[in-house]
């Protein structure tokens, strides 16, 4: 018999494709999904009052137990089957092997839900403790291993979502198995728990025990930083063109200083109460907040790192990071513009980046000076009080600072001898005022 047993082991696995029409069953039944162990299925009944299982022709009907079978019908093509067995149907070509569960002898008791506030880990989880008697279902193997089949629960309850501009309320749901202490994620709100259980009752037409808890505390805490950075021209304002890597969006961390920079947090509040950020200048700490907001100018060159922690009495949430970037300053000078209306170089104006503070003085050939201006946005339209100014060359000069300047640096004119220092400049030279035609 054992012999006959283990050969019918190794036919059960290979008929399985062959198998899948061989058996059917009448009564409220669903299926364990993928049985393993050489278990083709795992009938699971409502209850046994009328389940029958059927096969295509007639048949042989064997309980297996561990190494062993035991004939119970032999030549027909039904099997009235009892809980918590498995049994093996043959009919010569094809062989199934099955276990059956009575369901209603292992419905769930569930009687009370909490969250359990001594829980070590609540920042980041909730741990629910469940009252309730869970009673186990399982299958065997032809060799005898118990498969415990796990029975499953849904839990849901409300938490914030973030929805890239403002957070949103938003119904969590997750599936655990069973049992009597179970572990979700922590919601950012205040909400209750509710479990729903087991997956086989809805499908068996039963009601899915439920339980709820009292209403929990929200403590976790959670932040999306947000950046707004003010916006210096767009790429069709001839009056800003000549600053390069201006920041021209809203959402732009690097380019030309200064680079103002609004900062939010946009924490889960209230739950969210005490804000920290540190701006970093490389590793030098160089500005902390405690504002939920906070705006800030960088106006001098470097790599920063902006750090935001936020918390409450009982939770501090991980770093969050945005990094800037300040380009290094410079500033070109052109010889020649052209003021005759075509709206091409129709201003003395220099090119330059990172320029923080600037002054530009001109001259004309008698060394009066007709025009001054200090911001390197700006520049000459070739007009002397409202006139046009002849054509012809100017002498400039130039003062300015950039964003990588060293505190104290002197302005010089520069030598081999005594370059200037970095980020300081002082320039003069001609300019030429060519009118022509604006054809």
């Amino acid at each position: 018999m054992r012999k006959y047993l283990y050969s019918l082991l190794l036919l059960t696995c290979t008929v399985a494709l062959t198998a899948q029409n061989f058996v059917s069953v009448s009564g409220k039944a669903t299926q364990l999904p993928s049985p393993s162990g050489g278990v083709d299925y795992v009938f699971i009944f409502a209850d046994l009052s009328d389940a029958e299982i059927k096969t295509t022709a007639n048949a042989n009907w064997y309980i297996y137990n561990e190494n062993d079978s035991t004939l119970v019908q032999s030549g027909v093509d039904y099997l009235y089957p009892e809980d918590n067995t498995g049994y093996i149907v043959s009919d010569g070509t094809n062989r199934v092997l099955f276990w059956v569960i009575d369901y209603s002898k292992y419905r769930l008791t569930l009687r009370n839900l909490n969250v359990d506030y001594n829980y070590n880990s609540r920042c980041e989880f909730t741990q629910l403790l469940l009252d309730a008697d869970i009673p186990q279902m399982s299958y065997k193997t032809l060799d005898g291993r118990v498969r415990k089949i796990d029975r499953e629960c849904i839990i849901t309850f409300n938490s914030l979502a973030w929805g890239g501009e403002q957070w949103q309320d938003s119904l969590c749901t997750e599936e655990h198995t069973l049992q009597n202490t179970m572990v979700v994620g922590a919601p950012l709100q205040n909400t209750t728990f509710t479990v729903s259980a087991d997956q086989f009752a809805e499908a068996l037409g039963f009601t899915k025990d439920s339980l709820q808890t009292d209403i929990y505390q929200a403590i976790a805490v959670a932040a999306h930083p947000t950046t707004l950075t003010t916006v210096r021209g767009t790429e069709s304002e001839n009056q800003r063109t000549n600053e390069l890597e201006r920041p021209i969006e809203t959402t732009q961390l690097e380019g030309s200083a200064p680079l103002d920079i609004l900062f939010r947090a946009n924490a889960n509040i209230p739950i969210t109460q005490y804000y920290q950020w540190r701006i970093y200048r490389g590793t030098e700490l160089i500005v902390q907040r405690t504002d939920d907001e906070h705006r800030y100018t960088f106006d001098n060159y470097g790599e920063y790192r902006v750090v935001l922690v936020v918390s409450n009495d009982y939770c501090e949430s991980d770093s969050m990071e945005i990094n800037v970037s300040v380009a290094l300053s410079q500033l070109l000078v052109p010889n020649v513009f052209t003021p005759n209306g075509d709206g091409q170089n129709d201003e003395f104006r220099v090119s330059y980046r990172s320029i923080i503070e600037f002054e530009c003085w001109v001259y004309n050939r008698w060394g009066k000076l007709v025009y001054h201006w200090t911001d390197p946005a700006k520049g000459w339209d070739g007009n002397i009080n409202g006139r046009p100014a002849a054509e012809g060359a100017y002498y400039y000069v130039i003062r300015a600072r950039g964003a990588d300047a060293e505190a104290g640096a002197k302005y010089h004119k520069a030598t081999k001898k005594n370059p200037m220092s970095v980020g300081v400049y002082q320039l003069s030279g001609d300019i030429n005022l060519i009118r022509g035609s604006n054809k």
